[in-house]
């Protein structure tokens, strides 16, 4: 019995029904899991009952919310019915789970597809939650629902293949087959949508060696791939890593082990596609400035340092690895506003008149916007930090600057740190209407501009680590 899976095109648009309804994909997913997996009764029983207690609860809540929608008691009426339902399955389920199971189950992920996919997000659209859809959008979303990650094995040992297909299968994935490496290395090159590979070592015609390196030779990134083997051997392993392997699994292979490798690695493969999008998108507007050549790589590595150092200068202010990673990821798309700015505005040779410049400030709000339109989608709180320093970045310390004129402490973390990284790399770089200024020179300007453009704290911050801003600088030119 496959397994369904999450897709954020799947919000109603309200945060604690979505957080609901992920939950319930989470617990029907999990009894899925058991019963492939031929659990012990008593494990079925508990999983059972967790998925019908929250049922009833996600109801109350989503009841609670549908009051003023004009057919109100017929969505309550479907709840009802389809709780007495679900009740006397679970009855007989307690009597007969053999004959019950898989029915019940079936009950449940149609609900899903049906009530949630469909009249929920419907209701919800009425409510002016979120827009409403076409036919289209719906059956595209019921696709994603059962869409199912192809992972392939290269292994010549039959009994080893067939038991990792078992525990690929059993977790919902769809399994492709090889027993060497050339085989594979052809099943990889007609498999477009293929990003999961795990391999053995030791095969005929081509062994594990070869296929890495020829995957990574195709497709340098967007493949995560995992070496299962025998042998422990550091120096084999690390020739694989060499190679372009990812991870590695001991064998015998367990189950629980395998399935959190593969997680991990869609989890990174996710990771690096998002970072290639953001530098996709970023690179719409960067494209059209003709100055600024790698300035996107360059404040990115100026944002990094910044927060990085915070941690360490100043705990107080809250600063986790993962903030700071997730700023310097999505600095880049600081001034993706830009791409509806004129190319006589956004190319003029010399400074900007009155009108002009207030246009140009308009890419902040325009930008800021853009990623609102999208973070009400997804309520992502990495999103949420693109957000602030696309929109914020222009702000200054002391409340004179745009689009809003936050001032001190109302200008978001994210926003502060990038007004640093910007105004530096604006400073030491030339543009149409100016020279690069000296590292000397830039330096000066940030120091004196504390407690006016600038958070004092990340002047601060900055003069602790001006030195490695100079290296990048010198390192990045172009």
């Amino acid at each position: 019995m496959e397994l369904m899976h999450w897709h954020d095109t799947f919000s109603v648009g309200v945060r604690i029904i979505d957080d609901q309804h992920r939950q319930l994909f989470a617990s029907i997913n999990e009894l899925i899991v058991a019963f492939n997996t031929e659990q012990q009764d008593e494990v079925l029983d508990r999983i059972l009952d967790a998925v019908l207690t929250y049922t009833e609860k996600h109801f109350r809540t989503e009841e609670e919310l549908m009051k003023t929608h004009p057919q109100f008691n017929v969505h309550c009426t479907v709840h009802r019915l389809f709780a007495e339902r679900i009740g006397r399955m679970a009855v007989d389920f307690s009597k007969n789970k053999t004959a019950v199971a898989a029915r019940l189950i079936n009950d449940l992920t149609d609900w899903l597809q049906n009530h949630i996919l469909k009249t929920d997000i419907a209701f919800f659209s009425n409510l002016g939650y979120r827009p409403r859809e076409t036919k289209e959008d719906i059956e595209e979303r019921l696709q994603l629902l059962t869409y199912r990650a192809k992972v392939l094995i290269a292994e010549d040992s039959p009994s080893e293949r067939l038991l990792l297909k078992q525990y690929l299968e059993s977790g919902g994935y769809e399994v492709l087959e090889a027993c060497n490496g050339k085989e594979a290395l052809k099943i990889f090159k007609t498999t477009p949508d293929l990003h999961l590979v795990i391999t053995d070592i030791s095969m005929p015609e081509m062994d594990g060696y070869d296929l890495i390196k020829a995957i990574r030779d195709t497709q340098p990134s967007s493949i995560y791939i995992i070496v299962a083997t025998a042998s422990m051997n550091r120096e084999a392993l690390a020739k694989t890593i060499h190679l372009g392997a990812n991870d590695f699994l001991a064998k015998p292979v367990f189950h629980q082990e395998l399935h959190l490798r593969l997680r991990n690695g869609m989890h990174l493969l996710r990771l690096e596609n998002q970072d290639e999008l953001i530098f996709s998108m970023a690179k719409l507007a960067d494209y059209r400035s003709p100055e600024t050549g790698k300035h996107l790589e360059r404040v990115q590595n100026f944002t990094r340092l910044l927060g990085r150092q915070l941690i360490d200068s100043f705990p107080k202010l809250g600063m986790t690895e993962n903030i700071a990673a997730d700023i310097a990821r999505f600095s880049p798309l600081h001034d993706i506003g830009k791409v509806a700015i004129a190319d006589n505005i956004l190319k003029k040779q010399g400074r900007f008149t009155e009108e002009e410049f207030d246009q140009m400030k308009e890419h902040a709000k325009i930008g800021g916007d853009l990623i609102s339109t999208i973070l009400r989608k997804t309520d992502s709180r990495s999103l949420q930090l693109a957000f602030e320093l696309t929109m914020h970045h222009h702000e200054k310390w002391d409340g004179s600057g745009y689009p809003l004129g936050l001032s001190g402490k109302n200008i978001p973390i994210a926003a502060r740190i990038m007004a640093v990284a910007d105004v530096y790399d604006a400073l030491t770089s030339d543009r149409v209407y100016k020279k690069a200024l000296s590292r000397e020179e830039a330096k000066t300007i940030i120091v004196n501009s504390a407690g006016s453009h600038f958070d004092p704290v990340l002047v601060t911050t900055f003069e602790i680590v001006e030195n490695k801003f100079h290296q990048l600088r010198v390192e990045l030119t172009g």
